[in-house]
């Protein structure tokens, strides 16, 4: 840096290896450097005010460059160069310089080391992308680095020596930024402590946003002395919070709104998060809700299955349908269905929340189960056909007794009675299945044998299969384990099933019924040897109203589809035109 300083980089004169002094215009001592602390082996308080002429008693102070004695109280006396200068300002002060005329090798090494470092400092300073800058009391600049001039399109070496309000006129676009940065700095020097504050600086396309930490830093007398600035640029970061909170705020939006039941709990099941909906159907304020865990409101038969869930989601993955009871603050049970996910932390991957979009399906099942009946009731205007046959062979004989009876007048019917009776019993047995099957009963979930259920089926449907000249061959595995079920539920769906197989087969042929369990589960495959079902078709089945059949609805094979559903199973079919069709049931074993 040579001899020669200016006011502007005294704050760095710390830095410097040279014993660097501040003298007054009556060359009283005003400063001192680190350096000069070391040399002279007294602090800058000590020597304050006390004339040149105690450290440096023959000094000539009309002599810019010379050498002295330094006179120290911790140390012998020693030589030292000394020179003498202008600050080079408007201000009166001087610039003393001392260096030891007898520096060994060490000692030159020592400041060659620490000139490194200075320069190793100014260098990372200014290839930071951060605002640095360093102010006197006054507010007038000492130091900014590269980085500043280029946030303010003008030279970081321009900002020395001028304040704020200089810059403010001399960069005017800017004057809004400089003028915050002055109301802003005479805050931190009352505060007298860090403080932190954004600033935002404008261009063509928006503003750059910093976050600005300033740091006061006072003398021993508590006399402003510089003020650190540094400011880093936080302008994508805010961004993406605005853009968040934004983001949340329209799904808060949609939250409040939504009639469906929003909510989201911890892994323990404690209530994190409920949305108004909760109210309408439930009864509860969100508020009241989220002093209770979610299990709470559970019906008790289905905590169970509700527990598997959560075990579920724990483990990644996504609920989708799944029905259970919830209890209202009146004390009543209400039918929702769910969809629910995971929200896994980013660092473990492991699930830290569950959210849940829960809605009431009370109308939906009513309506389902309206739909259901109305299929019922079909299923068996389609059996009084062949069930009106079924009665009137039985019928025929009776009658033929009763007429011969009448004729010839036979009083010993005793060979007759057996037959009679019979007949009788066959026409009592119809009756029952008929009304068993078509009178509403209240659903029971009991373990039954799938094998009784399809040789049931079999045998109601029997008699109409052998109208159209079809056969069903049954292959049903020994000893298969029971299933959790509504029986006449699972009798609907086989009937609906063999009956579609009976009726594609107008020619005539085979329906082979087939089971046999693999793992947890009961697979049973009904194959035809129908006119089978053409691609385009096989998507839609299921869907209410669509169907095959010239006079089908689509209701029996959609509502097939929710009992098994209902049971934890599944319905896939398979079918070729011209080749028949296969249609597997799979149930989970009790």
């Amino acid at each position: 840096m040579g001899n020669k300083l200016t006011r502007s980089t005294m704050p760095f004169m710390h830095q410097l290896s040279d014993a660097i002094i501040l003298l007054t215009k009556d060359f009283s001592i005003q400063e001192i450097n680190s350096a000069a602390e070391k040399m002279t082996g007294r602090a800058q308080a000590e020597l304050k005010g006390l004339p040149i002429s105690s450290l440096l008693p023959d000094l000539n102070i009309k002599r810019n460059k010379q050498q002295a004695v330094l006179s120290g109280d911790m140390h012998d006396s020693m030589i030292v160069d000394v020179s003498i200068d202008d600050l080079g300002t408007d201000e009166a002060y001087q610039v003393c310089i001392l260096k030891p005329v007898n520096t060994d090798v060490e000692e030159v090494n020592s400041g060659a080391i620490e000139n490194f470092q200075e320069d190793l400092l100014v260098t990372l300073t200014n290839i930071v992308p951060d605002f640095i800058g360093i102010k006197d009391g006054y507010g007038k600049f000492v130091y900014a680095n590269k980085f500043s001039g280029d946030i303010f399109g003008y030279p970081h070496t321009g900002f020395i020596g001028k304040t704020d309000a200089d810059l403010a006129q001399l960069v005017p676009y800017f004057k809004p930024v400089f003028d915050y940065c002055i109301e802003t700095d005479e805050g931190v020097w009352q505060e007298g402590k860090l403080q932190r504050c954004v600033e935002k600086i404008p261009t063509s396309s928006g503003a750059r946003i910093f976050d600005v930490y300033k740091i006061p830093v006072f003398d021993e007398e508590g006399v402003r002395k510089n003020l650190l600035v540094f400011g880093r640029e936080i302008t994508d970061q805010v961004l993406s919070h605005e853009k968040l909170q934004e983001s949340e705020s329209r799904y808060r939006l949609l939250a409040e709104n939504s009639t469906d039941i929003i909510s989201t709990h911890n892994v323990e099941g404690e209530m994190l998060y409920v949305s108004p909906a909760c109210e309408q159907l439930l009864g509860y304020t969100p508020q009241e809700l989220l002093s209770k865990k979610a299990f709470d409101l559970f019906h008790p038969s289905d905590i169970r299955r509700s527990l598997k869930v959560h075990e579920q989601l724990l483990k990644g993955s996504e609920i989708s349908n799944f029905q259970f009871r919830l209890k209202s603050k009146k004390g009543e049970y209400h039918c929702v269905e769910a969809t629910c996910r995971g929200i896994k932390d980013e660092l473990t991957g492991e699930v830290i929340e569950i959210i849940a979009v829960t809605r009431d399906i009370s109308e939906r099942l009513e309506a389902e189960e309206l739909l259901r009946k109305s299929e019922k009731l079909s299923i068996v205007g389609q059996l009084a056909a062949s069930v009106a046959h079924e009665i009137r062979n039985p019928l025929t004989a009776l009658k033929g007794f009763i007429q011969l009876f009448q004729s010839k007048g036979i009083v010993d019917c005793e060979k007759y009675y057996g037959i009679i009776l019979d007949e009788l019993n066959r026409i009592e047995q119809i009756i029952t299945e008929l009304l068993i099957l078509a009178k509403p009963q209240s659903k029971m979930v009991e373990k039954k044998g799938i094998k009784e259920l399809i040789h049931y089926v079999v045998d109601l449907l029997d008699r109409q299969a052998l109208v159209h000249n079809v056969h069903i061959v049954c292959d049903l595995e020994e000893n298969l384990p029971l299933i959790n079920c509504v029986e006449n539920e699972l009798k609907q769906v086989f009937i609906n099933l063999v009956k579609n197989a009976i009726e594609a087969m107008p020619d005539g042929g085979i329906i082979h019924i087939d089971s046999e369990r693999k793992g947890r589960n009961i697979e049973i495959i009904i194959q035809d040897q129908g006119c089978g079902i053409p691609p385009e078709s096989l998507m839609k089945l299921g869907e209410p109203f669509y169907s095959t059949k010239e006079k089908g609805t689509g209701l029996g094979l959609m509502t097939s589809y929710k009992i098994i559903q209902e049971h934890f199973g599944q319905i896939n079919i398979e079918s070729d035109s011209g080749r028949g069709t296969a249609v597997k049931i799979i149930l989970p074993i009790a």
